[in-house]
């Protein structure tokens, strides 16, 4: 995957430590703030195990750690929830209609991929066009 041209990209993998695999990117405008937001999803692998990690531009990205996952994927599943939000989302409101969400979809009580949602805003602040990502959740 070239990641030349990316806002925002996945750290160098360490001789002997922790390698990294890109996963999915996601890039989108907000005409209000004239700004482009960024987002990189990535597998981390080091000496503790993995962890998938979504680093952003403008937002706090979010850690997924496998046992975290897995447990609130159970207890989504058995909700008959098809996902669940993870790190630190923004929700619309009535004087932003700005959302982000990192949203993890379940099937059968398990992780079954990540998605990266985002909604920004046009000129006059309405809400623009979702833009959207997934990617399966690593083995």
């Amino acid at each position: 995957m070239n990641t030349t041209a990316q806002l925002v990209g996945v750290p160098d993998n360490v001789t002997g430590g922790a390698q990294y695999q890109q996963l999915a990117y996601l890039e989108a405008y907000d005409a209000v703030l004239n700004s482009d937001y960024a987002f990189v999803a990535y597998k981390e692998t080091d000496s503790f195990g993995w962890r998938v990690r979504i680093k952003a531009l403008h937002i706090t990205g979010a850690v997924f750690e496998p046992d975290a996952m897995r447990s609130n994927a159970r207890s989504t599943g058995a909700q008959g929830k098809p996902f669940f939000t993870w790190g630190n989302c923004i929700d619309p409101s009535d004087s932003d209609q700005r959302s982000v969400q990192y949203r993890v979809h379940v099937v059968e009580g398990k992780p079954s991929e990540v998605e990266i949602f985002v909604q920004l805003r046009k000129f006059d602040g309405s809400a623009d066009v979702p833009r959207t990502v997934k990617f399966p959740w690593p083995a």
